[in-house]
């Protein structure tokens, strides 16, 4: 298969296998000790990925290094994470366009200075789970429960759709969120299960069929917020 999906290892075996049959290789992000165990297999915690580039944290995995670097330029950077908050969130970041939100206490160095090299602002929000709080529909488009990347994004041009937050599991947090729930790639916004029981669908579903997408629900199970899953 030419095309690999980045996923959590605790993704549901229905996920991996309608993963398959799209021709996608599913490759396991190994689970890492450093932060706290619910986002130890989360992708969006432990790289940060902007088209063909890919940025880990310097502990990860050496064979899943080698497994994804025949698809993208792999950078390792600096900066350990920690389960202490916002050191979980140095690779958690929702890049659309020539905008990249992340935490206001900024991210790895070798990142930020990737962004400005590509021209692109970082901004600074109040949530630190950046990405997995922002569904990226196109580079103009984004869906979020986050007022202050609802806030942001608004404030710079793109389109936001604020949606009800919660509706989202993650197991052993009260509830997750719906960017870590979806992937994009190309005119699909892969979903890990299904957003039929949110209370704003008709909405998602709207934003995303207006701007030329598609919801492709990976699984008949409620969405589950695994961390992104990422397509290379």
């Amino acid at each position: 298969m030419d095309r690999i999906a980045i996923i959590n290892p605790d993704a549901p075996g229905e996920i991996i296998e309608n993963l398959k049959k799209m021709d996608f290789e599913p490759i396991l992000i190994p689970r890492t000790g450093l932060v706290d165990r619910p986002l130890a297999g989360h992708p969006d915690i432990q790289i940060f990925v902007h088209g063909n580039r890919v940025f880990c944290h310097p502990d990860i995995s050496v064979s899943f290094v080698s497994r994804i670097e025949k698809h993208a330029a792999v950078t390792l950077c600096p900066t350990t994470l920690s389960r202490a908050y916002p050191a979980d969130v140095t690779y958690n970041i929702a890049c659309t366009g020539k905008w990249a939100f992340r935490h206001s206490a900024g991210s790895d160095l070798l990142v930020e200075e990737y962004l400005r090299s590509q021209r692109i602002t970082a901004v600074g929000v109040s949530q630190g789970y950046a990405k997995c709080s922002t569904v990226i529909v196109d580079e103009r488009s984004i869906i979020t429960a986050d007022a202050s990347i609802h806030r942001a994004a608004s404030e710079r041009g793109i389109g936001s759709l604020l949606i009800s937050a919660g509706h989202i599991d993650l197991p052993g947090y009260k509830y997750g969120f719906i960017g870590g729930a979806t992937g994009l790639w190309e005119d699909l916004i892969l979903c890990s299960g299904t957003l039929v029981r949110h209370p704003d669908y008709a909405m998602i579903e709207d934003f995303i069929i207006t701007r030329g997408k598609k919801i492709v629900p990976l699984g008949a199970m409620a969405a589950v917020d695994l961390g992104t899953i990422f397509v290379l």
